[in-house]
C-alpha cells in the first residue's frame, strides 16, 4: 500500500492489488460519510450514499440513534435527497417531524406508516387517503366523516362496493349524476334490492324518464323481494297509468295487498338540479375529451362522479389570470371567451361552444393561470377539481398512466402546432 494522497477533497488509499490497482477511500465509505455529514456538506453525503447503492443504510440509522437533532435531521435529509425514503420516513418520524414523515412514507409506497404520520400531525384528510389506498376503509371513512369531507367520503364508499350509503350522501351533496351513477351501482350488484331500484326509478320518472321507469322497476320485481313489495308496485303501476297502459297498471294493482296505503306517485321534475338528459349530454363531452380517451368504462364514471355542475350568467368569469389554477370547465351549454388578459386592451383569442374544454394545464400541474374566460351568453359547465381530480389518479394508477401519455402527446401536438405558425 503507498502514502495517502487528496483526491476532490477526500482522502483515499492507493492499493496494490498486483494489477493496475485501485484508490480506497481512507475510512471506507461509512467513514466518509460521517466525515461530510459532521461538516455539513449535504450535498456531497448524498452523492457517497449513492454510491454505497444504499448499503450502509442500517448503520447509518443504528448511529442516528445516539446523534444529536440536527445530525439526525441531516441525515434524513441526505436519505431523501438520495430517494430512499423509507429511511428517510424512518428517521423523520424518530424526530417527531410527522410532517416530513408523511410523504416520505407515501413515496415509499408505505401507506399504513403514512397514514399514522398523517394522524399525528392532523393531516386527517391526508390521512384517510393513505388509509384507503392501504386497504384500511374503515378507517378511511371514519377519517373522512370526522374532517367533513363529504365528497372524498362519497367516492371511497364507491371505491369500497357501498353504493347505497354513497347514493345517500351524494344526494346530500346535491350531486345528481354522483347519485344516480352510485344508484346504477348498487343495482348492477343487486338487481333484486328494492331501495336502490326504487329512488332510481324516481329520479327517472321525475326527469321524464318513465319507459326506462317501469323496466327497471319490472327487472327488479322478476328477483329478489321486488316482487311483492308494495312501494315498488304502487309506483310501478302509478307510472304504467300516467303512459296510458290501464290495463297493466290494473294487474300490477291487482297483487297488491288490500291494506296497502295510498298509491305512490312518481316524484315530480326536479328544478333545482341538472335535468337526466342533460346529464347524460354531459358525460357524452366529458368521454370525447382527448386526454380520456383510453380510459375505462368505470374509470370515466368515477371521473363524472367526481364533476360538479356550475351555472354562469353572462359576462361572469370562470377563470382569471393570475390566479392559481382550479381545474378543468366543460362547458355544456352555452358559449365561453378566452381572453389574453383581464385589461381593457386584452384580446379575444377564442370563443368556445358546448364539448369545450378549458383549465386543463391545472390538473396537472400547479401555476397561475395565463387567460381570462368569461361567459358570452348563460353557461352550464362540469368541474373537476385538481384535489378530486389527483385523488381519482392516485386511486387508479393504470387510468393515471393513460392520462399522463394522452396529455403529453396532446401537448407536444399543440407545441408543434404553434412552432409550425411563427
Amino acid at each position: 500500500m503507498v502514502a495517502a494522497m487528496n483526491h476532490s477533497a477526500m482522502e483515499f488509499e492507493f492499493l496494490d492489488d498486483g494489477g493496475d490497482g485501485q484508490l480506497v477511500p481512507v475510512g471506507g465509505s461509512l467513514g466518509q460519510l460521517r466525515a461530510v455529514l459532521a461538516k455539513g456538506d449535504i450535498d456531497a453525503a448524498v452523492k457517497l450514499y449513492e454510491e454505497t447503492g444504499g448499503s450502509v443504510r442500517q448503520s447509518l440509522l443504528a448511529e442516528a440513534q445516539t446523534a444529536s437533532f440536527d445530525s439526525r435531521k441531516n441525515l434524513a435529509q441526505v436519505f431523501r435527497r438520495a430517494r430512499d425514503f423509507s429511511a428517510a420516513g424512518a428517521l423523520y418520524e424518530a424526530l417527531k417531524l410527522d410532517a416530513e414523515a408523511g410523504p416520505c412514507f407515501e413515496q415509499a409506497g408505505e401507506l399504513q406508516k403514512a397514514a399514522e404520520a398523517w394522524r399525528r400531525c392532523g393531516e386527517l384528510t391526508r390521512a384517510a387517503f393513505a388509509c384507503e389506498r392501504a386497504g384500511r376503509i374503515d378507517d378511511a371513512i371514519a377519517l373522512y366523516s370526522q374532517t367533513g369531507a363529504r365528497e372524498q367520503l362519497a367516492e371511497c364508499l364507491v371505491r369500497a362496493g357501498r353504493f347505497e350509503q354513497a347514493a345517500d350522501l351524494y344526494r346530500a351533496l346535491g350531486n345528481l349524476h354522483g347519485e344516480v351513477e352510485s344508484l346504477r351501482g348498487a343495482v348492477a350488484a343487486a338487481p333484486g334490492a328494492v331501495a336502490p331500484n326504487l329512488r332510481l326509478a324516481e329520479l327517472l320518472a321525475g326527469h321524464g324518464h318513465a319507459e326506462k321507469a317501469v323496466q327497471l322497476l319490472m327487472n327488479c320485481g322478476r328477483s329478489g323481494s321486488g316482487k311483492d313489495d308494495p312501494s315498488l308496485l304502487s309506483l310501478l303501476a302509478s307510472l304504467l297509468e300516467s303512459l296510458g297502459n290501464h290495463e297493466a297498471a290494473v294487474k300490477v294493482r291487482a297483487r297488491l295487498p288490500v291494506s296497502t296505503p295510498v298509491e305512490r306517485k312518481p316524484v315530480p321534475v326536479l328544478q333545482t338540479v341538472q335535468p337526466l338528459a342533460l346529464t347524460g349530454e354531459a358525460y357524452g363531452f366529458l368521454k370525447a375529451l382527448p386526454f380520456f380517451a383510453d380510459l375505462s368504462i368505470d374509470d370515466m364514471r368515477a371521473v363524472f362522479r367526481i364533476c360538479v355542475h356550475h351555472t354562469f350568467k353572462a359576462g361572469a368569469h370562470l377563470i382569471e389570470p393570475g390566479e392559481p389554477g382550479r381545474g378543468l370547465y366543460i362547458i355544456i351549454e352555452g358559449q365561453v371567451e378566452v381572453y389574453d388578459g383581464s385589461g381593457k386592451d386584452a384580446r379575444l383569442l377564442n370563443t368556445l361552444g358546448a364539448g369545450s374544454s378549458v383549465g386543463e394545464i391545472s390538473l396537472l400541474l400547479d401555476g397561475p393561470t395565463s387567460a381570462r374566460v368569461t361567459a358570452r351568453t348563460n353557461a352550464r359547465a362540469l368541474f373537476i377539481g385538481r384535489e378530486a381530480f389527483r385523488q381519482f389518479m392516485a386511486n387508479t394508477p393504470t387510468a393515471a398512466l393513460r392520462i399522463y401519455r394522452l396529455f403529453s402527446t396532446n401537448l407536444a401536438e399543440r407545441v408543434r402546432a404553434l412552432s409550425a405558425a411563427r
